[in-house]
């Protein structure tokens, strides 16, 4: 089951931050990605950037998971 709200892909990128660390550190320091990136290509997580988008990639990262 899948839980969510009207703006749940935009607190997520909010907790995201920028998908360049560096840039993430100045703007946004305690986003997981200034936390924890290290460059714009691991940069700690991934997030959808459309909501329509979102539930695609949950069936692929979950069907992964069960393989």
């Amino acid at each position: 089951e899948i839980h969510s709200n009207e703006d749940a892909v935009s607190e997520f990128r909010e907790l995201c931050g920028p998908t360049d660390p560096e840039l993430g550190r100045q703007l946004r320091p305690n986003s997981l990605r200034a936390q924890f990136g290290t460059d714009k290509v691991l940069n700690a997580v991934h997030c959808t950037d459309l909501p329509e988008d979102g539930s695609l990639e949950v069936q692929y990262f979950f069907s992964i998971l069960v393989q």
